[in-house]
């Protein structure tokens, strides 16, 4: 029985070994499978990230560029080789840099600047890196900034008149100049070229402040001027609407004093008809009330109208009465008011 348990036991164990063996070669086989297409994959294929170009290379000439990001197949080495170009938007701020402008004046300008590569193979052949594509493109902005800033004067970059400035448009100027070289030499486009600090050298400072005090007394004469002008308009308008007002009212005062006096007449003729020798002896009262005062003396003719009243009056009076045509002194007051005690 223990015989031929062992007996079964050795026929077994060659078998499983034999198994074994067999599962670690086709694991071996496995894996150096897996290796030789992945060294093959790695040799044949390339993969582009977003926002990024290649530029295939056989034996050292541009064959193509590849712009879609992916996974493409390419020659093995040493036949073509990948160069891999960042197509995205940097930023470069360049260091401070002196400037001379047209007047005579040196500021410092820190300016900065967006690119992006345009043309793959160009940028390759002529700047291969993005750090020699940020040394050129620096040099390029020193060299703008300088051409560009001796045709303006320091005022354009720096004034309190807002008029006076033209920072928009020297930065339009010094971005057409740099692009004028980046895209044709090498492949490169500035998208954006802008000033981020300007300072002064400190023996401008002081001009630049007179300048702006001179610019101040500019903006307040300018603004007196104004104002005395509004001021002087707003007079003459009233002025004229003062007068249009009194016009019209002298008129209106005109038109009542106008027939206030046909009205007055009227009357005068309506009470002559009514009767003739009241109205003579009321409007005789009235020339008298006009040329007398309240205290006035008169000589007088004693037959001359109408001062014959103040005659009748005395003599109504019981007042002496002179011949006619004598001279005679009366008090007004007495011929024109009662005695004392009478009614």
């Amino acid at each position: 029985m223990v015989r031929e348990l062992s007996e079964s036991k050795s026929f077994v164990t060659p078998r499983s070994g034999e198994t074994m063996s067999r599962g670690r070669t086709v694991l071996r086989y496995l894996v150096g499978g897996v290796c030789v297409v992945a060294l093959l994959g790695s040799a044949i294929g390339y993969s582009v990230p977003q926002g990024h170009q290649a530029v295939v290379v056989r034996f050292g000439e541009v064959v193509r560029v590849t712009e879609q990001a992916g996974l493409h197949l390419k020659a093995p080495w040493p036949i073509e080789r990948i160069v891999e170009i960042d197509a995205r938007r940097r930023w470069l701020s360049t260091p401070p840099t002196e400037l001379l402008t047209r007047d005579r004046k040196n500021i410092v300008l820190v300016t900065g600047a967006a690119w992006q590569t345009r043309d793959a193979v160009q940028f390759y052949r002529a700047l291969g890196s993005l750090e020699q594509a940020d040394e050129k493109i620096n040099s390029l902005m020193v060299n703008a900034k300088i051409a560009v800033f001796g045709r303006y004067d320091l005022s354009a970059l720096v004034s309190t008149d807002s008029e006076a400035l033209q920072v928009e448009r020297i930065e339009r100027d010094v971005l057409e100049a740099v692009n004028e070289v980046s895209s044709s030499k090498y492949g490169v486009e500035v998208v954006h070229a802008g000033f981020q600090r300007v300072s002064l050298p400190e023996q401008n400072i002081v001009f630049v402040l007179e300048q702006m005090r001179a610019e101040r007394r500019q903006f307040a004469a300018r603004f007196r001027a104004q104002g005395s002008l509004q001021a002087a308009q707003v007079r003459s308008r009233a002025d004229l609407e003062a007068a249009r007002i009194l016009s019209q009212a002298e008129e209106q005062a005109a038109q009542i004093l106008g027939e206030a006096e046909a009205e007055a007449a009227r009357i005068y003729v309506d009470a002559h008809r009514t009767n003739p020798d009241f109205y003579h002896f009321m409007r005789s009262l009235d020339s008298l009330a006009r040329t007398l005062g309240r205290d006035a003396g008169v000589t007088l003719r004693t037959d001359s109208a109408p001062f014959e009243l103040l005659i009748s009056l005395e003599a109504g009076s019981g007042t002496k009465v002179h011949e006619r045509g004598a001279l005679t002194s009366v008090p007004a007051r007495s011929a024109l008011e009662p005695a004392e005690g009478g009614e």
